[in-house]
């Protein structure tokens, strides 16, 4: 409550109005709080009250003081200071009760005093109130005649307002009377009847205050922002927005006709995302776009909502619409680039997976050191070799530590890019000292400076027992070939001379042979020239000698099946025959039909109970459109051939026929194959049968 505007000490005021005549005027007539006391004081005196005063109790220390005086002395005022809590004190029960009471002589000083309390109070409810239809209106529960005053309940629980409690005194004359009393109470009723209602007024018109400010305050922020801003009511109608959002919910002077058709579209885009966002209930933002009705240009707002409540009950929503055109870019170039970086991350794993499968199973120590020397990786095997253990650490493998410490802090601050270098280190697996070649390399940063080296340390001892596993086989394939030259020149001595009788045999027949035997004599010259031949050839050790000239395949395997028909019908053998076009082939025929009768007598010797012999032949078409090459193809359905005897059946000597067989027939093919640039390929299942597959190259032309 205000400071009170009427203190007068020791002068005696004296009114001949007549107190009911000019009072309740007095009173209409004050249009603040703070005038009330005054006028309230002053006709009290003229009531015939030498004294009077006002205390007023503050709520928060509970302090009671005087708060305006008539005809008064300090120390007369001084007595009525207290608080709510000394309750022996006769104003405070006054106060506590709020009810009237007369203060005999000589209780507090001399002369009787008569003290009236004065609360906000009123029969009738507050606007708020009577608007909600509530019933615990602060000032109707202090206008009860039973109710007590409960300080922490002094402010109304409808409207906000703080309640006020003030004890007005007067000091009795000599000779006064129970009329005087009534005139009293009725007086400061009718006071505090006006005092609650500008109270009230007051109290209104600082809310109306305070709603300015804070609408000001509020319409400031709002114009103060970049971003739109919108508050609408529970319809989605617009109650205010600031200029960011006008922009684009509002149609400037002279805007064309299709500027307003914009504002009407984004108007109605914005309607549509409020009423799906309450809807929802749970969602409070939508992303929204509008078009920039100045610009032109489509822009992609996030729409954030919050709702508005007055006393629990909704009123409105406020949205605030974020410009996420720049950043939704940016996120998607990030999202790009994260897509970018982890199919990179992706290609960096797998690559770092197969370095680990590689530095894994290369079989040699692999050293990694960065560029201070200090190793950051050792493969499994140079783990044995430099790792010494925590329990108890060997000493030789702490020398070879020492040794490749020295060895890498040597090569790492050198001028070198690469280098080898041999050393002796403790080998833990083999249990003595080892020889091993250390090779080197640097590798670089984008600044040019070296960031790792990288040493692999291979095994000399193993490699000199690989090179002399490689020399001995090479002098027993040169032992083989020599005791093969030593057999073909045997064979050839002990043929030829029994095929030169032959040959002079068959020369002396040439005239003396029938007609229907001629195709037979022509046979028997045919192939002992070939013996011939292939004698010859023996005796230069598989030498090409023979002419080479352009011949037909298919009638190298139509000769060749005429003369093993008859042996292949007796061992119950069918023959199945798939010849293709084939172009003209430039080579030696002598040796094709060698070749393919090799590979006929071994599946004939692969079915000894019978079976089934494919040949065919293919041209293959060149996908580039160079060379092009022919395909020779021998099948059997016979025993097969076991995986050990694969490695080596093209070997001279290698047979599974025992002494039936002499182990150079498949020795010869491949020779052959190599002379006229073939490859071969073979297939065998043991029990299901073999195929053997030749390739060879030829030309368009």
């Amino acid at each position: 409550m205000a400071s009170p505007v009427l203190k007068r000490r020791r002068e005696r005021f004296v009114d001949q109005r007549s107190s009911n005549e000019s009072a309740a005027l007095r009173l209409i007539a004050a249009e603040r709080p703070e005038e009330i006391f005054p006028i309230l004081l002053e006709e009290i005196v003229h009531l015939g009250f030498p004294r009077a005063a006002v205390l007023e109790v503050d709520f928060d220390t509970g302090e009671i003081k005087p708060a305006a005086w008539l005809n008064s002395s300090p120390e007369f005022l001084e007595k009525f200071r207290t608080s709510l809590w000394a309750g022996e004190n006769p104003f405070v029960s006054a106060l506590l009760g709020l009810k009237p009471v007369l203060i005999p002589d000589g209780l507090v000083r001399s002369g009787s005093l008569y003290a009236y309390p004065m609360i906000y109070r009123s029969r009738s409810r507050c606007w708020e109130a009577e608007r909600e239809r509530r019933t615990d209106c602060l000032a109707v529960q202090n206008a009860d005649v039973n109710h007590k005053l409960q300080i922490q309940q002094q402010v109304c629980s409808v409207c906000g307002m703080r309640s006020y409690l003030t004890l007005v005194i007067g000091q009795l004359g000599r000779n006064h009377e129970q009329a005087q009393l009534r005139q009293f109470r009725s007086l400061v009723d009718r006071a505090n009847r006006h005092l609650s209602r500008l109270f009230k007024v007051e109290h209104y018109y600082n809310r109306m205050r305070e709603m300015e400010i804070t609408i000001s305050r509020m319409t400031t922020v709002m114009e103060s922002m970049a971003d739109p801003v919108i508050l609408t009511d529970n319809r989605h109608r617009v109650v205010i927005q600031n200029r960011a959002a006008e922009r684009f919910f509002r149609a400037p002077e002279g805007v064309s006709e299709g500027g307003r058709r914009a504002v009407e579209f984004n108007n109605l885009l914005f309607s549509a995302a409020l009423s799906s966002m309450v809807v929802s209930a749970s969602d409070n933002s939508r992303d929204l776009t509008l078009v920039d009705v100045m610009e032109g240009e489509e822009v992609l707002f996030e729409a954030v909502c919050a709702p508005t409540y007055v006393r629990q009950a909704r009123t409105g929503m406020v949205t605030v619409m974020r410009d996420v055109t720049d950043l939704r870019r940016a996120d998607q170039e990030v999202r790009a680039n994260l897509e970018k970086l982890r199919a990179a991350e992706e290609v960096v794993r797998q690559d770092r997976d197969r370095l680990n499968v590689v530095i894994e199973n290369v079989g040699d120590p692999i050293v990694v050191a960065d560029n201070s020397a200090k190793i950051v990786l050792l493969d499994p095997l140079a783990k044995e070799l430099f790792e010494p253990g925590e329990v108890a650490p060997d000493p030789q493998v702490v020398k070879n530590e020492a040794k490749l410490d020295a060895y890498l802090t040597s090569f790492t601050f050198s001028f070198l890019d690469r280098q080898n270098k041999a050393f002796y280190l403790y080998s833990p697996a083999a249990g003595t000292e080892i020889e091993y070649a250390a090779r080197s390399g640097k590798i670089y940063d984008a600044r040019g400076q070296v960031a790792y080296t990288v040493t692999v340390l291979r095994d000399f001892s193993t490699w000199k027992k690989l090179e002399q596993l490689q020399m001995e086989r090479r002098m027993l394939e040169m032992e083989k070939f020599a005791a093969t030259g030593r057999l073909a020149g045997t064979i050839a001595h002990e043929i030829n001379n029994p095929m030169e009788a032959i040959k002079n045999a068959i020369f002396l027949l040439k005239n003396r042979v029938d007609h229907e035997a001629q195709p037979i004599y022509d046979a028997l010259k045919s192939e002992t020239d070939r013996v011939t031949r292939i004698v010859r050839q023996m005796l230069g050790l598989y030498r090409n000698t023979g002419k080479l000239g352009s011949f037909d395949l298919n009638a190298i395997v139509e000769d060749t099946l005429a003369l093993f028909l008859r042996p292949l019908a007796n061992s119950k053998i069918s023959v199945e025959k798939r010849l293709g076009g084939l172009p003209a082939i430039k080579g030696s025929a002598d040796q094709f039909r060698q070749l393919l009768s090799n590979l006929v007598v071994n599946s004939q010797d692969s079915m000894p109970s019978g079976g089934k012999m494919t040949i065919r032949t293919q041209y293959i078409k060149s996908v580039r459109g160079g060379e092009g090459g022919v395909s020779i193809l021998v099948a059997d359905t016979g025993t097969g051939i076991s995986q050990e005897v694969r490695r080596t059946m093209f070997e001279p000597f290698v047979t599974t026929k025992g002494e039936k067989g002499t182990g150079l027939g498949l020795w010869i093919v491949k020779g052959i194959v190599e002379n006229h640039s073939g490859r071969i390929q073979v297939r065998s299942s043991e029990g299901k049968g073999t195929i053997f597959k030749i390739i060879f190259p030829v030309s368009h032309a």
